[in-house]
């Protein structure tokens, strides 16, 4: 299930964690306390679902996460595949082995747009792939934190 406005209103205050999930790597990226700007964080290569359990808790810890957002793969027509239910199962997972609450959203086109911004940085997509994944991270997490803030908008204005 993806965040809906309701759902938004249970996500605590402070740093989020967003997450671009792959089969071999899994771009991070953080947001700062006040939930308004999302930064590339780290990008850990897949090595089992313990090892990387291991790592995400070790994150949430040291950086004190109090939520995170996976990145859910729809295809353009918004019909979910064989990607996109692992997702799905790697965040049932998740939320059973974490102590954060964990939200999904649509990640259509941020592997795109983190390649271009990558581009435009002079930087290869191709030689820089764990810092696409990062990137990639990073636009998952700020389209949730921008659909945050506009949602506690609305309930205080």
């Amino acid at each position: 299930m993806l965040a809906e406005s309701k759902d938004l209103k249970t996500v605590p205050q402070g740093r989020v964690l967003g997450v671009d999930y792959g089969e071999k790597r899994i771009g991070c990226a953080l947001s700062d306390p006040m939930q308004m700007l999302a930064s590339p964080l780290i990008t850990l290569n897949y090595l089992g679902p313990k090892q990387i359990f291991r790592e995400l808790r070790r994150i949430i810890k040291e950086q004190n996460v109090v939520a995170m957002v996976i990145g859910m793969p729809f295809h353009l027509n918004g019909r979910i595949g064989d990607k996109a239910t692992q997702v799905k199962e790697f965040a049932e997972h998740a939320k059973t082995r974490l102590t954060v609450p964990v939200y999904l959203w649509d990640e259509r086109w941020t592997t795109v747009n983190a390649e271009k911004s990558m581009q435009a940085r002079g930087l290869s997509p191709s030689k820089h792939r764990d810092r696409i994944d990062q990137v990639a991270a990073a636009f998952i997490l700020q389209g949730f934190l921008d659909r945050l803030s506009n949602s506690r908008a609305l309930v205080s204005g």
